[in-house]
């Protein structure tokens, strides 16, 4: 397991906010280990912890800013109504998305189209990184030209 920060480079961390989010990680130790026993290493309960840190740190920053959370299984294929939900487009959006090759479909289950979550959420990613680079553009152009904006 891998260790992940939760926090976006840049902004600055409330030490005392990632004290008790560090301590509320490690109060799930015990748990852990009883659910898998003799399983977890001592580097992947660390890895496991600062991971927990990070994602609790986060969720409670954006919790006390006003925003919403969702928390998203992460497993390895979706239905194409889950994929077009999670991309806030349409279902034959979507399967156009996979017939285009935008979006890599997994094999087929019968007759029902399957996708790859990690898939989907590179496709949002870069749809997003477009999206926010046509905004500035946008914007820069509009501070050039003295529009208001």
């Amino acid at each position: 397991m891998r260790s992940t920060t939760a926090t976006p480079p840049g902004v600055k961390r409330e030490p005392s906010l990632r004290g008790a989010c560090e301590k509320s990680a490690r109060s799930l130790i015990p748990v852990i280990r009883r659910a898998t026993p003799g399983k977890t290493s001592p580097e992947a309960l660390t890895d496991l912890v600062d991971s927990l840190t990070g994602v609790i740190e986060r969720t409670a920053e954006l919790l006390l800013a006003g925003k919403h959370v969702r928390v998203i299984e992460d497993d390895d294929a979706m239905t194409t109504q889950a994929a077009a939900d999670l991309l806030n487009v349409s279902r034959p959006h979507l399967v156009k998305l996979l017939e285009t090759g935008q979006i890599p479909q997994l094999p087929k289950v019968g007759r029902h189209r399957r996708v790859a979550r990690v898939a989907v959420l590179k496709y949002k990613r870069n749809r997003d990184a477009l999206r926010e680079s046509a905004l500035k553009e946008l914007a820069a152009f509009s501070q050039r030209h003295r529009l208001g904006y």
